[in-house]
């Protein structure tokens, strides 16, 4: 399938752009990987993408984890989306030859995909209430922080969008409020302020725990899919 010119990826987290960067040395050694960290910020994410394009980019990619709405979603599950939706806005489609290529990939990896919505958000979704809410009001399966922005930049310059998530945490489950706003400016977690806040609230120990188990689970799913996509996906 003869798509454009290599695609820029847009990450929220630097072990979501390392993951990419490993998987590019493998099988396609000699590239270099067109990859922006946003750091779970959509402003960031505007930014890295259009200097993505300034570099060549023929297509922009949202990759990484997300917060699963849908109750039928488990850790791991894909999102390959047909749209960004987000409050007060048009949804923007993607690609449909991207997401065949994602979901052919996805097939022969064995992995399990949805489509349907990914619904922009300006903060994390936190508790079970407010996913459900989320759910019910705006029908996405999936919510992040930087698919939204990049669609927007795609959509401006006319170039193909796709967006590419895994499940991190389920619907069904709560984030800890340790972890919420820990993440820097690098797109790492802030270890120090995530150890203290622990120390406050020691009682969330056992959730981090969880939320590293669904987030290595997520993670393992995004290597199996690029790996089963093939160099001719990432350049």
């Amino acid at each position: 399938m003869s798509l454009s010119a290599p695609p820029g990826f847009v990450v929220g987290l630097a072990v979501e752009a390392r993951l990419l960067a490993e998987a590019l040395a493998d099988q396609a050694p000699g590239i270099a990987p067109r990859i922006a960290c946003a750091a779970a910020s959509a402003e960031r994410a505007r930014e890295g993408a259009v200097r993505l394009l300034a570099e060549g980019a023929g297509a922009l990619i949202s990759f990484g984890i997300a917060g699963g709405l849908a109750p039928a979603l488990a850790p791991g599950d894909l999102v390959l989306a047909e749209r960004i939706v987000a409050p007060g806005a048009h949804p923007i489609a993607t690609d449909t030859r991207y997401r065949s290529r994602w979901a052919a990939a996805a097939t022969a990896a064995g992995l399990q995909y949805v489509g349907g919505g990914l619904l922009d958000s300006a903060q994390i979704v936190s508790s079970v209430a407010d996913k459900r809410a989320l759910y019910l009001s705006s029908g996405a399966v999936a919510a992040d922080m930087e698919s939204y922005a990049v669609a927007r930049v795609a959509a401006e310059a006319g170039v193909p969008f796709a967006a590419v998530r895994a499940v991190a945490d389920s619907a069904g489950r709560a984030l800890p409020r340790a972890v919420i706003g820990v993440i820097g400016p690098d797109g790492r977690p802030r270890v120090g302020r995530l150890i203290l806040r622990l120390c406050m609230r020691p009682w969330e120990c056992p959730a981090l725990f969880r939320l590293r188990r669904d987030t290595d689970a997520a993670l393992a799913s995004l290597r199996r899919l690029l790996g089963s996509l093939g160099p001719a996906g990432l350049v």
